[in-house]
């Protein structure tokens, strides 16, 4: 069963969102989304993460899926998704994190489905992915949604390649 969450653009005051989000996220959730260990203060630094919250002046989107906490009722950050022109013309690279206490709800679905959308609305004619080959979530999350994932002359990365 799915949590309830709100997918749409971050903003610029998600910040202290974005901050929590990140203090959330266990150190393999960190490796699996970045290929290596981020400390936390890297990750919530305000220079970092102005430039997140302020997506769209590098023609990157970000995406977040905004739900509420359980005990709180307070509004958290369940999920980021970000889209980002790279290579040749028309293709952009796409990263999705869900924080732990999230995962395995449809957060990962719910982003993977807009960000799909958002990309065809760009433009954009090839969206691809390197994930980690050991990121079995991911390699799910990809396939379920029709983005065929093979494997690259690294044994240790997969691509997950989608013409629109």
């Amino acid at each position: 069963m799915g949590r309830v969450a709100i997918v749409r653009p971050i903003r610029p005051d998600d910040e202290p969102m974005m901050v929590r989000f990140h203090e959330s996220l266990s150190d393999r959730s960190v490796y699996l989304r970045y290929f290596h260990m981020m400390t936390l203060a890297l990750r919530t630094a305000h220079e970092r993460l102005s430039r997140v919250c302020g997506a769209g002046d590098d023609g990157c989107l970000v995406l977040v899926a905004e739900g509420r906490d359980e005990s709180t009722g307070a509004p958290v950050i369940m999920g980021v998704a970000r889209l980002q022109p790279a290579g040749e013309a028309g293709e952009a690279e796409f990263a999705i994190v869900v924080a732990d206490d999230h995962q395995g709800v449809g957060v990962g679905a719910a982003l993977m489905t807009r960000l799909v959308e958002a990309a065809r609305v760009e433009g954009v004619s090839r969206l691809r992915a390197d994930i980690l080959a050991e990121n079995g979530a991911m390699r799910r999350l990809c396939a379920r949604a029709g983005i065929p994932v093979r494997p690259t002359a690294d044994p240790q990365v997969v691509v997950a390649d989608l013409p629109l």
